[in-house]
């Protein structure tokens, strides 16, 4: 079944449910231009880390007093938005749409992006900001657990992807129950998927912030549809399996459960009261 609805969704999208060595590379080609940027592992993974400058801004303004955490901020917010948009602008010359990328305007523009949350920030109430830090720790203790969890299994596991069987070579197909232990494939679990379902942070918005209550279940439509079409896209390039992505949403939505628990003792007990 794994294999049938993976050759199914590929098929679909290139007209043929077999693929020859000589064509198959025309056929992801084709794929790559149809599934457009969501197939594309910097914008697919944007949605775990974009946090990272929020967070670095939200230490800046809690801790003006004090010099060396006001540091850390000022370096954590400017050297994230900088790698952020470096990580853009490479996904955007690997696409040819841009000529080449540049670091040092990577990191200006970095520089700006991270003046303009400063700015967007700085008048906010102290009891929103200490909100909004808490949601980006969430996202933190959340990230830690996405890289440990798929980098383990993608190390243990050995799977080959999909793109490489068809196209050839010495690959094999394995299911996902039967890992290839330290082998060279990286497909189980989808690592990009699980980066995608970093946006479910943001269904603590209308749990944290007043006036969003009515956002909860567009927020969980839109959250879990950006999920879907990152899945289907990499499924369309034959990235992974079905079961790759399965599994890797199961991980990371236990995962968000797990630590909303403890997000929610913690938010009770210290948050609220501050």
């Amino acid at each position: 079944a794994d294999v049938w609805m993976t050759r199914f969704i590929t098929s679909s999208f290139s007209g043929s449910s077999t693929l020859s060595p000589n064509s198959a590379v025309i056929i992801w080609k084709l794929r790559f231009s149809i599934s457009a940027g969501f197939t594309n592992s910097s914008f697919s993974k944007l949605p775990m880390y974009l946090y990272l400058p929020v967070f670095g801004c939200c230490m800046m303004l809690t801790s003006r007093k004090q010099m060396a955490f006001f540091g850390r901020g000022v370096a954590i917010m400017i050297g994230s938005a900088s790698v952020e948009i470096y990580t853009i602008f490479r996904a955007l010359s690997e696409r040819e749409v841009i000529r080449s990328t540049n670091p040092y305007i990577s990191g200006v523009l970095g520089g700006l992006a991270a003046a303009g949350l400063f700015f967007l920030l700085r008048k906010r109430k102290p009891a929103t900001i200490r909100r909004l830090q808490s949601m980006c720790a969430f996202n933190l203790v959340y990230m830690i657990g996405y890289l440990g969890s798929h980098g383990v299994l993608k190390i243990l596991c050995g799977r080959d992807r999909y793109e490489d069987i068809v196209t050839g070579g010495e690959y094999a197909f394995a299911a996902w129950f039967k890992p290839v232990f330290f082998s060279s494939g990286s497909s189980f679990p989808s690592g990009h998927v699980g980066a995608a379902m970093g946006i479910l942070v943001l269904l603590l918005i209308p749990f944290i912030f007043k006036g969003f209550e009515h956002l909860k279940l567009p927020l969980f439509i839109g959250c879990y549809l950006y999920v879907a079409v990152t899945a289907l896209s990499r499924m369309i390039m034959g990235k992974h399996f079905l079961s790759d992505i399965a599994m890797s949403v199961l991980i990371m939505t236990v995962g968000f459960m797990i630590v909303a628990h403890l997000y929610e003792m913690v938010y009770k007990r210290f948050i609220i009261k501050q």
